[in-house]
């Protein structure tokens, strides 16, 4: 212990002895190990840490899945839910839920809040008991019950100001009574829920009881012992019972069973993988550069290490002198890397989009912990170890004599040389392989970026609207008050065209519906098709423009008690009638047991619906005047940014209908932005840039140094040069030559590496090969001119040597 107190107390010493070094040295570690730190506080949070149930290991999610169609894993239906359950041996538990939104009224006027429905063992096979009240019962679920409630802990505290007495309490949902029976720990979150304030108990009416109503996401806990394997396996078995027992609804349907948090962040597990890489290669090129500090800084010191080993030190103790002094600045550099860590964390958290938030509860809050503080000590530790290698490799030399002769001219030895030169090889080609992941991400999300959505985007407000149902229980008067409010919409200054849908394009919203072809009925064998099925009024695709393929659009002949008629898009019309006209035909949604044709009287463009980095789904469009909707969300075509007539829009609905919620106002523009397949291609994309930006600065610097420090070390060769005849433009090229020399062979190795690298991320990148040569091309001449730059300058230092001065003291 003695030993090391003096060894920390004489590498603290020497830091104080090169005060500007250490500042330069300090600032690099602190910008590595913060980085490090920051991205590692996400990574912990969504891939690491569990999930705040018992025994989360053991919990599952199934879908019930298709081997045909664009929708292939979809949820379940009550009955073949209750038919796993009941029929199952491998879970101790099995419970569904759902998502919803409903109108809470109150003395404040009323709000759309998003609710989360469960059934009676939803929370029992989480683990979840409540902190004040109870969990849903069984008979809760008939569709004559009142609604029963759960609050969150959030609700709880912001709604009732933790009121103890809240349990018995009603609220107005959706117009009907609603009593609270229950509160949920503050430590309960559920991603899927999209971070819901209130959760509801089901209510089975007549579609919910249908086995071709696909509506429930069943979670289930293993039985002890029980492997997910074998869970699947049994699964899959009840599921080929049911497609016998069933087939009318059940043909073609398996079952998939999927770990619980890789349902929750699958997606993003490859995204932060990749980030958390990036920012390690810049720590490695940190290390990198400190070590050529380093080594540079212990030129001076190797006379006095070849006289302490001559006279008999050990080189073991001298190494370890040499990696305390290094570790000593890890440390330092790693303290202030966790206080900027610290500080960025909620930086880096607050860029997200608040529905990336909202369906990512470990982001929620999050700070720098304990398991984060060990990972940034760790770190150091390694940090300080890697660095101060370089340095100690100089104690092992195995004779003294030359080392002492050098140390003599103050020169260079030609190890030192090469280890210096490694160094830099190494940091050039990590920030190439870093450039290339940066640049193909980026390539990428420029082509997502310039994909044809099918519509225009620009200058397009949406905005979501509930009528409340006891008002409007008919298609009519909901019919009667869309129309007042779409004309009292077009009336408003700086709007060119409003209409409505009930899906909004890229908001990751959206139903499907089965439906079969006059012809060949599903009754019959034919095949059963599934689509979006948005309705849509007779403007709708004016105002989006969405270009016409074949047919007509809806017109004013399209009315309650004429012949119901559809549109399709093209995705479906070559889906269903390849290389036929689709107008014309006639489909049947199979979702009741009546069959009632629909005409088809128009093709239109692929409106993506879904998202960008996908191809377009099918979408069966219903007309809205032919088929009214409580619930629609309006979209308004103006002359100017759309966020400036929110409010006027806003006012326009409570004029006509002061019960009526508005939310989620948002431009189309910032749908997409904020957007989740936006946030898992823009982010790292940016951040990786951003990384590799910086590996460029480091690799350029670290290029710069060694050159520079070259020519000082030199300086009597240069002058013996110069007095043998030597031109100055000799010694700029044979300089610039040198540095060029290690670039190249830098990027000949970041290049295979970038390669490889190139091949794990595929797939995130879109429209863009993992060979994409542009790419290799660019980064290559971008690292090539950036060392030229770097050595350069040193060059032109070297040209400016005064032979006189260089051998004045030989």
């Amino acid at each position: 212990m003695q030993t090391l107190v003096q060894d920390l107390a004489y590498g603290w010493r020497m830091l104080r002895k090169s005060p500007g070094l250490s500042v330069v040295i300090l600032v690099m570690l602190t910008l590595g190990i913060g980085a490090n730190t920051a991205v590692f506080t996400v990574f912990d949070a969504i891939l690491l840490r569990p999930l705040g149930y018992e025994n989360p290991k053991q919990l599952v999610q199934i879908w019930e899945t298709r081997t045909e169609g664009a929708f292939q894993q979809i949820p379940f239906s009550y009955p073949d839910y209750q038919d796993i359950k009941r029929q199952s041996n491998v879970f101790s538990k099995m419970g569904g839920y759902s998502r919803n939104s409903m109108t809470l009224s109150g003395k404040d006027g009323a709000e759309q809040v998003p609710v989360g429905v469960a059934s009676a063992d939803f929370f029992e096979t989480l683990g979840v008991r409540p902190i004040l009240g109870r969990t849903f019962q069984a008979q809760e679920e008939q569709a004559k019950k009142n609604i029963s409630l759960i609050l969150t802990y959030g609700a709880w505290q912001r709604r009732f100001a933790g009121d103890r007495a809240v349990i018995g309490k009603t609220l107005v949902m959706d117009g009907e009574l609603a009593t609270i029976v229950g509160v949920l720990p503050k430590s309960f979150v559920f991603a899927p829920s999209q971070s819901a304030d209130f959760w509801a108990s089901l209510k089975l009416n007549e579609w919910r009881l249908r086995r071709n109503a696909y509506w429930l996401y069943p979670v289930a806990r293993l039985r002890p012992g029980i492997t997910l394997q074998q869970a699947q396996s049994e699964v899959q078995g009840l599921s080929r019972q049911l497609e016998q027992q069933y087939p009318d609804s059940n043909a073609k349907l398996g079952a998939e069973l999927i770990d619980l948090r890789q349902q929750i962040v699958g997606p993003m597990q490859p995204v932060l993988v990749a980030v958390m890489g990036a920012i390690a290669f810049v720590l490695l090129i940190t290390c990198a550069n400190v070590a050529g500090l380093l080594l540079a800084r212990s030129v001076p010191r190797r006379r006095e290490i070849s006289i302490r080993l001559a006279l008999g030190a050990r080189s073991m103790r001298i190494a370890r002198q040499l990696l305390t002094e290094s570790i000593l600045l890890a440390f330092i550099g790693g303290g202030a890397g966790v206080l900027a860590a610290y500080l960025a964390v909620p930086l880096l958290v607050s860029v997200l989009p608040q529905t990336v938030l909202l369906a990512t509860p470990p982001l929620q809050g999050l700070t720098v912990n304990a398991s984060v503080l060990w990972f940034a000590l760790l770190l150091s530790v390694f940090t300080g170890i890697l660095f101060g290698l370089a340095p100690v490799i100089q104690t092992f030399k195995p004779s003294l004599r030359p080392e002492l002769q050098e140390a003599s001219h103050a020169s260079v030895g030609s190890a030192h040389r090469r280890i210096r030169n490694v160094l830099v090889i190494s940091e050039m080609a990590l920030a190439v392989v870093l450039l290339i992941g940066a640049g193909l991400m980026l390539k990428s999300l420029k082509r997502v970026l310039t994909t044809d959505p099918g519509f225009n985007t620009r200058n397009l407000l949406t905005g979501s609207l509930a009528l409340p149902e006891r008002k409007y229980p008919e298609g009519r008067r909901q019919l009667a008050f869309q129309q007042r409010l779409l004309q009292t919409i077009n009336r408003l200054p700086g709007v060119k065209q409003a209409g409505a849908v009930t899906i909004v394009p890229m908001a990751g919203e959206g139903n499907t519906s089965r439906f079969d072809v006059e012809g060949h009925p599903k009754s019959s064998g034919g095949e059963e098709y599934e689509a979006n099925s948005p309705t849509i009024t007779q403007n709708y695709f004016s105002v989006m423009g969405v270009p016409l393929r074949a047919g007509r659009f809806f017109n004013s002949q399209d009315q309650e008690k004429s012949t119901h008629v559809v549109i399709v898009n093209q995705a479906l019309a070559d889906m269903v009638f390849p290389k036929q006209n689709a107008v014309g035909k006639r489909i049947n949604f199979t979702y009741t047991n009546e069959t009632h044709y629909l005409e088809i009287v128009g093709v239109v463009g692929n409106e993506n619906v879904n998202s960008l980095d996908v191809p377009p789904t099918p979408i069966v469009y219903d007309c809205y005047e032919q088929n009214p909707n409580p619930y629609f969300n309006f979209v308004v075509r103006t002359t100017k940014e759309p966020a400036t007539l929110a409010a006027a829009v806003t006012r326009a609905v409570h004029e006509l209908e002061p019960e009526a919620p508005v939310f989620r106002m948002s431009s189309m523009t910032n749908i997409i932005w904020d957007s989740p397949m936006m946030m898992m291609r823009a982010y790292p994309a940016y951040l990786i840039g951003g990384f590799a930006t910086l590996a460029l600065l480091l690799a350029a610097l670290g290029l710069y140094g060694v050159l520079a420090y070259s020519v000082v070390q030199r300086t009597r060769e240069l002058g013996v040069r110069m007095a043998l005849g030597a031109q100055r433009g000799d010694l700029l090229r044979m300089v610039v030559r040198n540095g060029l020399k290690l670039a190249l062979v830098g990027i000949g190795l970041g290049i295979a590496g970038g390669l490889l690298v190139a091949r794990l991320i595929a797939s995130l990148l879109f429209g863009v090969a993992p060979t994409d040569a542009p790419t290799f091309i660019s980064v290559g001449v971008v690292l090539f001119m950036a060392a030229l730059a770097a050595s350069y300058v040193p060059a032109l230092r070297a040209t400016k040597v005064d032979p006189m001065v260089a051998l004045r003291y030989e």
